[in-house]
C-alpha cells in the first residue's frame, strides 16, 4: 500500500504534459491578445507571422537556453514545446480568417481560458488517475 499523496512516475508524466498545455495555451492567448491590441485582425498575415515564430521556435529550439528545473517544474521542457503556442495561435487564426481586432482578442482570452480551466482541474486528474489505477489494481 503506497503512503497518502504518493505520485507514481505516470502521474507526473501526466502531470508535466497537463502543465506543458497550459503553459502553450497561455502563450498563444498572449500572441493573440497582443496582436489585437496591435490592431491587427484575423488575416493571413498574423498566420504568416505566427507560422514562422512557430517554425523558428522549432527550428531553434536545441539553441534555446536551458533553466533546468525551477519550482519543481522542468522548464526545459517548456522550452522545446514553445513552438506549440504560435502554432495554435496560427490555427486560431486560420478558424476566425477575417475577424476584427476584437474577436481575435476574444478567441486568445478563450484559450487563456481554456488553459486556466486545464490548470486548475489538475488535482481532478490527480483523483481520476488514482481511481482508475486502484480499479485496475482490484480487476486485475
Amino acid at each position: 500500500m503506497r503512503p497518502a499523496g504518493f505520485v507514481t512516475g505516470m502521474q507526473r508524466a501526466f502531470d508535466q504534459r497537463a502543465m506543458e498545455a497550459t503553459a502553450l495555451s497561455l502563450v498563444a492567448s498572449g500572441l493573440l491578445i497582443a496582436a489585437s491590441l496591435l490592431d491587427v485582425g484575423g488575416s493571413l498575415g498574423l498566420v504568416a507571422v505566427l507560422g514562422v515564430l512557430a517554425a523558428l521556435l522549432a527550428a531553434g529550439k536545441d539553441r534555446l537556453p536551458q533553466p533546468g528545473i525551477v519550482l519543481s517544474h522542468n522548464l526545459d521542457l517548456y522550452l522545446r514545446d514553445l513552438w506549440g503556442g504560435p502554432a495554435l495561435a496560427a490555427v486560431a487564426t486560420v478558424v476566425v480568417l477575417g475577424a476584427s481586432p476584437a474577436e481575435v482578442q476574444t478567441v486568445g482570452g478563450l484559450i487563456g481560458f481554456v488553459g486556466m480551466v486545464n490548470y486548475f482541474l489538475r488535482p481532478v486528474y490527480h483523483m481520476g488517475y488514482s481511481l482508475a489505477e486502484r480499479v485496475v489494481r482490484t480487476v486485475a
